[in-house]
């Protein structure tokens, strides 16, 4: 009977190190949401500086054309070196949860937006209704896999509020989208540009949206000892 009790203590240790192991570093992971927001947010100041000055110098102005190259490769080359310094990081800690959610959002960022960049390469030119409509679902194919990922952190992590403020943002945006609403955009320097205001809302998400995730789970881990739901089988034992 004693045997019997020392190996259920056993197990219960075994099951307390392995939670903890596989919770105690979402402070770990924050950072990677934390430099998703970042290059996102250069990306954007990229992005106006070609807006500037195409406005002030016209589309030939060589630096339109650096800026408008740059603004893209920032993000993917970006996206692709922080999934293999956090991979290796994350590894090296043997963490399951962590490293499940870094291949979800290595696959989304990265092999979403190269399908993005594949589909407007392919894109055919001119103005007319149908290649305004295409140029329009192109945003589908940027956000969806995002609020995907979004959905899967929330249940990955057992935070219920990751999940509902996704479902929130999902209606949000697809009222925005199904209203076509559109702004100015690139204004500095002139008269710049229309996007559509679900556009923008991405450009949100993945500047603020990113960056006040990787906060949430620094925060929580600070708070409750980078550790979490194991206070029951901490009194249990």
């Amino acid at each position: 009977m004693d045997k019997n009790v020392a190996l259920a203590l056993d197990d219960i240790s075994l099951i307390k190190t392995v939670i903890e192991r596989t919770q105690q570093d979402f402070s770990k992971i924050a950072a990677f949401f934390i430099w998703i927001g970042v290059i996102n947010g250069i990306a954007a100041i990229v992005e106006q500086l070609m807006y500037f000055f195409r406005n002030t110098s016209g589309y030939d102005f060589p630096l339109v054309q650096v800026f408008g190259f740059s603004y893209y490769w920032i993000k993917i080359l970006g996206y692709v070196l922080l999934f293999f310094v956090f991979s290796r990081k994350l590894k090296a800690m043997n963490n399951d949860i962590s490293n499940g959610m870094l291949k979800i959002w290595g696959i989304v960022l990265v092999g979403s937006y190269l399908f993005v960049f594949l589909y407007m390469h392919l894109m055919p030119n001119g103005n007319n209704e149908m290649i305004n409509t295409l140029w329009k679902c192109r945003e589908l194919i940027e956000i969806l896999p995002v609020i995907f990922a979004f959905f899967m952190t929330g249940i990955l992590t057992q935070r219920r509020i990751i999940s509902i403020i996704t479902a929130l943002y999902s209606l949000v945006y697809f009222v925005l989208f199904f209203s076509m609403k559109q702004m100015p955009f690139g204004t500095i320097g002139g008269a710049g540009t229309l996007i559509s205001v679900s556009s923008f809302s991405i450009r949100i998400v993945m500047i603020f949206g990113m960056i006040a995730l990787g906060l949430f789970f620094k925060i929580g881990a600070r708070n409750h000892g980078n550790k979490y739901n194991t206070r029951s089988l901490s009194n249990e034992a």
